[in-house]
C-alpha cells in the first residue's frame, strides 16, 4: 500500500468515526429527552402551568390522537382567561370519531367549564347533563349540573343535583343532616329577599329530610321573626341553645335583636347564664353576658365574668376589650395599663414568631 493509500484510508476511517459518533449523540439525545406528555403532567403537578403549556402544544403536534393532552391544553387556556380558544379547542374534541364514553365524558366536562366562564349557562347546562350521562358513576357531572343550577337561581334544581351526588357516593342515608342543611340554607336568600311563602316550603322539605336540622331550626325562627311570630322566633332559638354548643354566635344576635323588639330584653340574661351553667365559659356567652351586666350598671359582676372567660380562653380578643373598657370605667387605670401592656406584648410575641416560621396566626391589633 502507498503512502497516499494508507492516508487515505485513514481520512476515510476518521470521517467514519466521526460520522458514528454524531449519529451516536444525536440518539443519546433523543433517548435522553423526555415525550413533551411526560413533561407537561410533571410541570403541572408542580404547578409550573407555562412549561405545562408549552409541553402540551409541543404533545398535541407530535400526537395529534393524544386526547388528554389536547383536553388538559383546552383547560389551560380557560384557566390563562382565553375561554373562547378553550371552547373551540374541546369542540373540535367533541366530534371526533372513535372516543371512549369516559373521554366524552371528560370533554363534556371541559365544555362546560369553557360555557360558565362565558357565562352561557344554557349551553353549559347542556354540557354538564351529557357528562352526567355519559359518566353514570361518577360524581362530577351532577356537580357542574349544582354549579350552574346555583349560578342561575334555581333552588329547587340544584337541591335535586345535591341529592345526585350524595347518591354517586353512596352518602344518601347517612349524608342526610348534610343534605337538609343544604336545603335550609338555600331558604336564607329567599328569607331576605322577602320570598317568605318559597322560604317555608324549602324549610319544611328540610325538616322533612332531617327534623334535627340546625340549618332549618335557626332559618325558621328568622321566618317566624320576619313574619311577626317573636315568640316563636325565641323558642325556636332558645331550643338551639339548650340542645347544641357549636356555633351558637348567630343565634344570641337573633335573640338579643327580637327581644329587643318585643321588649323582652331583659331575659337575655338568665339565657347567657342557662347556656354558661352547661357550658362554663363559652366565649360568645361570656362575652354576652358579660356586656349586658355592663349594660345593666352591674360593672364589678361584669369584670368577674370577663376575668373567667379570659381565665379559660386568654387569647379571646373581644374579651380582652371589654376587660380593658371595663378597667377603665371602673377607674383601675393602672390594671388596665398592665392589661394593655400584656396585650401589646403578645401581639409581638405572635408577629415576631410569624417572621421567624409557621406557627400560630393570631394577631392582635391594638
Amino acid at each position: 500500500m502507498t503512502v497516499w493509500a494508507a492516508l487515505a484510508l485513514a481520512v476515510l476511517v476518521g470521517v467514519l468515526a466521526a460520522v458514528v459518533a454524531a449519529v451516536l449523540r444525536g440518539q443519546r439525545a433523543r433517548e435522553g429527552r423526555r415525550p413533551p406528555y411526560l413533561v407537561a403532567l410533571g410541570a403541572l403537578a408542580d404547578g409550573d402551568e407555562e412549561t405545562a403549556f408549552l409541553e402540551l402544544k409541543n404533545a398535541v403536534r407530535a400526537d395529534t390522537g393524544n386526547v388528554d393532552a389536547y383536553l388538559r391544553l383546552g383547560d389551560l387556556m380557560r384557566r390563562r382567561k382565553d375561554p373562547e380558544r378553550a371552547l373551540h379547542l374541546h369542540r373540535e374534541l367533541a366530534v371526533r370519531k372513535g372516543l371512549s364514553r369516559e373521554s366524552l365524558a371528560r370533554i363534556h366536562e371541559s365544555l362546560c367549564r369553557d360555557n360558565l366562564a362565558l357565562g352561557r349557562l344554557d349551553r353549559a347546562e347542556e354540557a354538564a347533563k351529557e357528562s352526567a350521562r355519559l359518566a353514570p358513576e361518577s360524581v362530577t357531572g351532577p356537580e357542574l349540573l349544582l354549579e350552574v343550577h346555583e349560578r342561575r337561581g334555581d333552588p329547587d334544581a340544584a337541591f335535586r343535583d345535591k341529592r345526585e351526588v350524595l347518591k354517586r357516593e353512596g352518602r344518601l342515608k347517612t349524608g342526610a343532616f348534610e343534605l337538609a342543611d343544604f336545603r335550609a340554607n338555600q331558604a336564607l336568600p329567599l328569607l331576605e329577599g322577602g320570598r317568605l311563602k318559597d322560604a317555608e316550603r324549602i324549610l319544611k322539605e328540610a325538616r322533612k329530610i332531617e327534623s334535627g336540622s340546625r340549618r332549618a331550626q335557626l332559618y325558621g325562627g328568622r321566618l317566624q321573626e320576619l313574619s311577626g311570630d317573636y315568640s316563636g322566633a325565641i323558642e325556636s332559638w332558645e331550643a338551639i341553645l339548650r340542645e347544641g354548643d357549636g356555633d351558637v354566635d348567630a343565634v344570641f344576635d337573633n335573640l338579643e335583636r327580637v327581644r329587643f323588639l318585643d321588649g323582652s330584653f331583659s331575659d337575655m340574661e338568665g339565657t347567657y347564664r342557662r347556656f354558661l351553667e352547661r357550658i362554663p365559659n363559652h366565649p360568645a356567652a361570656t362575652f354576652g353576658l358579660a356586656r349586658f351586666l355592663r349594660r345593666k350598671g352591674h360593672l364589678e359582676e361584669a369584670l368577674d365574668v370577663c376575668r373567667s372567660g379570659l381565665h379559660a380562653d386568654p387569647q379571646s380578643e373581644t374579651l380582652r376589650q371589654l376587660l380593658l373598657a371595663l378597667l377603665l370605667q371602673t377607674n383601675r387605670v393602672a390594671e388596665a395599663e398592665a392589661v394593655l401592656n400584656e396585650w401589646m406584648a403578645d401581639g409581638a410575641t405572635h408577629r415576631h414568631a410569624r417572621e421567624e416560621g409557621p406557627g400560630t396566626m393570631f394577631e392582635v391589633s391594638v
